[in-house]
């Protein structure tokens, strides 16, 4: 007769621990990899200009380009470091200065502007300010002197920057008249006040250790994101204004209109109301 061999009680308490422990382990295996992926990710999207943030990082930079339009307080921001020599024209003035204020909300017609003049002697700032008198002075006297049977309103604003030897003004316009689209208008000027001469795009990006290549690709897939993002509302039957990442606009040395703003700052800016009568205008920025 077989010897009875008594069963040993299971632990259950124990058990329990074992299988909290295995359970932890594993869920900490899937998280570690889950991560590790995330970060590979991340490093072949910052490769290919891709901004991959995490929420709260992609929420402040949609923040500072929904901010764009509010920057614009008729004033310049002087950041510059150390003492400079700049030739103005005449040196009892700012390098930037309203030249001509007008406000007034009459019948029909609310026109609220404020013109620069950049007090820089060098025939670049001549022309610009040449230009900037021709298109939106002229057109606020005009308004001015003239009735209108359509609701019109017409607003001017600029913001400048100085900052790295560099002067950076940007303008922006936007009219209205009766049920015609809205007209968003912005026009910039970027100038090195110690060398005397106007800035491109392509020395900014260097001052920001930024590649050419780099800025086209994150320019190219933000336009992107938002022309599919358009598509959509297109195919619902809105009439929306029509992008094409291809083209060649959105290389950023074919950029036109740029600031140099608060903290280095990049705003590179496409008012396609420059050309056309739209309020539509992208705003890619490198912080």
């Amino acid at each position: 007769m077989r010897p009875v061999v008594p069963q040993k009680k299971i632990n259950i308490k124990l058990l329990i621990v074992y299988i909290i422990i295995f359970v932890a382990c594993v869920v900490g295996i899937a998280f570690a990899l889950a991560k590790t992926e995330y970060f590979e990710e991340e490093n072949v999207g910052r490769a290919l200009g891709i901004i991959d943030k995490d929420s709260e990082k992609e929420d402040e930079y949609n923040e500072l380009k929904n901010d764009f339009d509010t920057i614009f307080t008729n004033q310049i921001e002087n950041l510059q470091q150390g003492n400079i020599n700049i030739q103005k024209i005449s040196n009892d003035y700012d390098v930037v200065v309203t030249a001509f204020n007008y406000k007034e909300d009459k019948e029909n017609c609310a026109i609220d502007v404020s013109i620069p003049y950049i007090n820089v002697n060098h025939s670049s700032a001549k022309e610009f300010n040449k230009r900037v008198k021709q298109i939106y002075r002229q057109k606020a006297e005009i308004l001015k002197n003239q009735t209108s049977s359509m609701n019109i309103i017409y607003t001017v604003q600029y913001k400048a920057y100085l900052q790295n030897n560099i002067l950076s003004l940007a303008i922006r316009s936007e009219y209205k008249e009766g049920e015609k689209s809205q007209k968003i208008m912005v026009d910039t000027f970027n100038y090195n006040v110690v060398e005397q001469r106007k800035v491109t795009i392509d020395e900014i990006l260097k001052i920001k250790n930024l590649r050419n290549t780099e800025a086209t690709n994150k320019i190219r897939n933000e336009i992107k994101a938002i022309q599919e993002q358009n598509q959509a509302l297109i195919s619902s039957g809105y009439s929306i204004y029509q992008r094409d990442y291809n083209s060649s606009i959105y290389d950023v040395l074919n950029c036109k209109q740029f600031l140099y703003g608060k903290n280095g700052m990049l705003y590179v800016i496409y008012p396609y109301g420059n050309e056309d009568n739209t309020s539509e205008t992208d705003i890619v920025i490198f912080e």
